[in-house]
């Protein structure tokens, strides 16, 4: 369900301010890392790019991978026309399918809750990543499920940061940190507003 509603969604996706905000903050975090131009990096759930083509000028090689092809064929639109050279756009489900690059840096935003299976996803990415990379993921902090619409296909309400710092330890990580890069403000019909605080943790292998 979850791939048919991206799919659905992708032509229209950029054109929601709320989503291009939140892309733009989380991207300017990850920049903060200590980026270069012959870094390898991945995407995980790159989407439209929105997050993926702010960081690629800072970047060596950036793979592009997503579970929907047609967020994948807005991208691929988007790179041809801003005659990109280093973004290459995949195709693939890492819960299931198999990737033999590694990267310097492996980078995911509000995918993790999409994901079933947490555990096995960050497994992936520590295996995935060379000696010393790093992994930088934003998501949802723990809520509701109010966040979203019906057949969005989320797994999670957000996460809870000690049990995601947890997880990462148990598999290696070392230097795990969080902070909070954006809140997102949703306004409901029958009346009120929300306040959902988006986090990016950052961890080394």
């Amino acid at each position: 369900m979850t791939q048919t509603h991206f799919d659905q969604a992708a032509n229209e996706w950029d054109q929601k301010k709320r989503r291009v905000e939140l892309a733009r903050a989380i991207a300017e975090n990850i920049a903060l890392l200590p980026l270069h131009t012959k870094m390898t990096a991945m995407e995980y759930g790159c989407g439209t790019g929105l997050v993926g083509l702010a960081l690629a000028p800072r970047l060596g090689s950036l793979m592009a991978i997503d579970t929907s092809k047609g967020m994948l064929d807005v991208l691929a639109g988007k790179i041809k026309e801003q005659g990109l050279t280093n973004v290459t756009p995949l195709c693939l489900d890492l819960t299931v399918d198999t990737c033999t690059q590694r990267f310097d840096l492996i980078f995911s935003a509000m995918t993790l809750h999409h994901i079933g299976e947490t555990g096995l996803i960050l497994e992936k990415f520590y295996h995935l990543l060379k000696d010393y990379g790093t992994l930088a993921i934003a998501d949802l902090d723990s809520e509701d499920g109010s966040f979203h619409s019906a057949g969005a296909g989320e797994k999670h309400y957000g996460f809870s940061r000690e049990v995601l710092s947890e997880i990462l330890l148990g598999l290696g990580f070392s230097s795990v940190t969080f902070k909070t890069v954006h809140t997102i403000q949703k306004v409901y019909e029958a009346g009120g507003k929300r306040d959902y605080p988006v986090f990016l943790l950052t961890a080394q292998k």
